[in-house]
């Protein structure tokens, strides 16, 4: 006489099934914990503001090919809200290119060629942006960028070096 299996499962399965959730349960818990505290840390979401990743983009390309940093052009004088940079282009024209951070939520990028304007672009929905020499150990002068958005809270830190140009 053979005797057949009962139905179900056995206590090992389930405590190993259970055991799988458990440790599931586990990861997911912590990669939300994990987002969240990204979400505190870095105040701003670059993929739902995309202005200030277009702002950061332009602003490295026109500190990289810089020059020179003017004091003053036309009637903008250099502060932590107005960035001035002069700048060779790929034709070989000259251009001081003005950033004026001056009104809140928004970035001004002017390209003048001698003095005639020859480009404007604007960025809204920003922090509030300052641009500052920093000196560095080599004698280079590089420039941080720092963003602080609605609750003061250190959004951008970022040093950028020029490049050196023969």
């Amino acid at each position: 006489m053979t005797r057949g299996r009962a139905r179900g499962y056995t206590m090992l399965e389930i405590s190993i099934t259970l055991a799988l959730f458990g440790v599931f349960l586990f990861i997911i818990v912590t990669m939300t914990s994990e987002m969240r505290r990204n979400e505190k840390k870095w105040p701003i979401n670059f993929f739902a503001h995309p202005e200030v990743g277009s702002v950061l983009a332009r602003m490295r390309r026109d500190i990289y090919d810089s020059t020179a940093r003017p004091e003053n052009f036309e009637t903008y004088s250099s502060s932590p809200l107005t960035l001035i940079v002069y700048t060779i282009n790929n034709d070989g024209t000259a251009e001081t290119i003005v950033w004026d951070f001056t009104t809140p939520g928004e970035a001004h990028r002017k390209a003048f060629k001698a003095t005639l304007l020859s480009s404007e672009w604007m960025a809204r929905g920003l922090p509030l942006f300052m641009a500052t020499a920093e000196p560095m150990p080599s004698g280079q002068d590089a420039i941080r960028i720092r963003a602080v958005d609605q609750e003061k809270k250190l959004a951008i830190d970022e040093l950028i070096v020029p490049r050196p140009h023969a």
